[in-house]
């Protein structure tokens, strides 16, 4: 009768450790594939604060460089160097800016200036001794708050720039960034708002991240290509801005 209880026993241990088994490899996958979509969803919401910090220091560089295309890609690309750094030093900042940062800004950063607009320019610019036209940066609270006929925004306003920031991020994470881009991948086939290069950047296997920054110009912005025609814009940025 004991060896019978025994044998018992250890049947019923035996079936309870097959079970526990059965579980873990049933759990375990949902678990890993779990921790890595939590893992890469925090690392895409650090990038999005740092590209939102990114591009306000991009829109103050144009502010103070007459909103040059070109200091605004230098100051976004330092911005984003700690997503890019591996040496907590000076020299591998330096290292880090000129190696990764700059090159990954030239490729996967769009720059787009939303506001003034050529119709702006139409409106309310004047002319230096070189006979370039610019908008004026001093003295606006002496100036007109009338709009202007074809920009219909006020020279105030007009001073005021607005900087559209698309930067294509890296998903690192296993199995989880390429289930999002997969997804993303998806979703362009049924909606429009995804532009021309945002759908290269998701095609390249790169999340597009879209921020927006508002800066007073702290120097003459002259009339040029970068700055975009009114009807090229979408809506939101065709509305009037808010320049208190």
């Amino acid at each position: 009768m004991r060896r019978r209880a025994g044998q018992s026993t250890s049947r019923g241990s035996g079936r309870i450790t097959g079970s526990i088994m059965l579980e873990t490899v049933i759990a375990l996958p949902v678990v890993l594939v779990l921790g890595l979509s939590i893992t890469q969803w925090a690392l895409i919401h650090q990038a999005r604060a740092m590209t939102d910090h990114a591009t306000l220091m991009a829109a103050r560089a144009g502010a103070l460089n007459h909103a040059q295309i070109a200091p605004m890609r230098n100051a976004f690309a330092r911005a984003i160097v700690p997503m890019h750094l591996s040496t907590a030093s000076a020299t591998g900042f330096e290292t880090a800016f000129l190696t990764r940062a700059m090159p990954d800004a030239r490729i996967n950063l769009q720059l787009n200036i939303l506001n003034p607009t050529r119709e702006a320019f139409s409106d309310h610019a004047l002319r230096d001794h070189r006979g370039r036209r610019y908008l004026p940066f001093r003295n606006l609270e002496r100036a007109s708050t009338r709009p202007g006929r074809q920009s219909h925004i006020n020279v105030q306003d007009a001073t005021l720039l607005r900087v559209q920031a698309v930067y294509g991020y890296e998903l690192k994470v296993p199995y989880a960034g390429a289930f999002i881009l997969q997804a993303v991948r998806m979703a362009t086939r049924w909606t429009k708002a995804f532009g021309a290069r945002e759908r290269v950047m998701i095609a390249s296997g790169r999340l597009p991240i879209v921020t927006t920054a508002t800066v007073r110009m702290q120097t003459r912005a002259f009339s040029g290509r970068q700055f975009p025609l009114r009807s090229d814009l979408p809506g939101v940025a065709r509305e009037p801005l808010n320049s208190d």
